[in-house]
């Protein structure tokens, strides 16, 4: 699938709409993550906001996992993803990796320095997935992931990183998004 061109800036009435479908979303999913005891963070609605009004494409708009694991132990991580176009995205893929990169900017060294002792995993095989447009059904979905703690790893603090990317088996493929999460191995 060819990578999206930059849609027109989305007008008030479409920041609200989208806003009120994601937070939905998000209320949803974070009563369900809360009771289960892992860490829940998403967008605030001035985040959301910013975000709608700077980007065009699919975004992140919360992560949940547990906090600790021991050496040999997973770390169970979830992240949602929500399409706020008013067209549908294919071929998304997710992206998780160790390292602490949360604050370099470049995207290209973002995605390129990670911890190798740590597997780096990414979801769904083999197309991606696909969302439609806001309002629709199908416009968020939730991947789950399971990190397992290697051996010969600190017992100390650890950054995980999430990348929503659009896949092109062809070329280039399109950054849109990423988070970061941090755990504890004990």
């Amino acid at each position: 699938m060819p990578v999206k061109k930059k849609a027109a800036r989305k007008s008030a009435a479409d920041i609200k709409r989208a806003i009120e479908a994601i937070e939905a979303e998000i209320q949803k999913e974070k009563k369900k993550r809360e009771k289960s005891g892992d860490t829940f963070v998403s967008l605030s609605r001035e985040e959301l906001d910013n975000k709608l009004r700077r980007a065009e494409s699919p975004m992140i708009i919360f992560q949940s996992w547990n906090n600790t694991a021991p050496i040999g132990g997973t770390i169970n991580y979830t992240v949602g993803v929500s399409n706020p176009d008013p067209f549908g995205w294919s071929n998304l893929a997710v992206a998780v990796s160790v390292g602490n990169r949360n604050p370099i900017t470049s995207n290209d060294l973002f995605l390129s320095d990670y911890d190798t002792r740590f597997p780096t995993l990414a979801q769904p095989p083999t197309l991606g997935f696909s969302l439609g447009p806001v309002g629709s059904p199908n416009a968020s979905t939730t991947l789950s992931f399971a990190l397992k703690i290697p051996a010969g790893v600190e017992k100390t603090g650890y950054f995980g990183n999430s990348v929503l990317e659009q896949i092109n088996f062809h070329d280039v493929g399109k950054y849109l998004d990423r988070g970061c999460f941090f755990f504890g191995v004990v």
